[in-house]
């Protein structure tokens, strides 16, 4: 999935920078990371086949027009809250919507299963709301 010959890497992406990640569609991965940088790509480029070029690690994501899916690898709730917060001015010049939907995927890397309520972007903004799975 993807071609490395057409990687192109962006840390903080502007909204200049968006026409060089998004391509045919409306859809990037990337990683946030612990500073509240935002390292993002075209999509169709697999976070594995990305990771050597990396130096950092952080929490694994993908945005597919309204839909911003992260993956969990043993991150606290809180921690992840703080990075999706942190990085919204990226977020807004990738062109994510507030009304956006936030789907957690916790079985991709952890293989298991936690159900999360429907959640907008725009929660984790809100006083008091806490992002965490219906068990908790």
């Amino acid at each position: 999935m993807g071609n490395l010959d057409d990687l192109f890497l962006c840390t903080n992406p502007t909204r200049r920078d968006v026409k060089n990640i998004y391509r045919e569609e409306k859809y990037a991965r990337g990683l946030l990371l612990a500073n509240g940088d935002m390292i993002v790509w075209n999509g169709d480029i697999m976070h594995t086949k990305v990771e050597p070029f990396l130096t950092d690690t952080g929490v694994h994501f993908s945005v597919f027009n309204d839909k911003l899916e992260i993956c969990w690898q043993y991150e606290s709730w809180s921690e992840i809250q703080r990075r999706l917060v942190q990085a919204k001015p990226y977020f807004d010049n990738l062109g994510f919507p507030e009304n956006g939907r936030i789907v957690m995927d916790t079985r991709y890397y952890t293989h298991t299963h936690l159900p999360f309520p429907e959640i907008k972007y725009k929660q984790l903004f809100e006083d008091g709301y806490e992002l965490k799975p219906l068990d908790e």
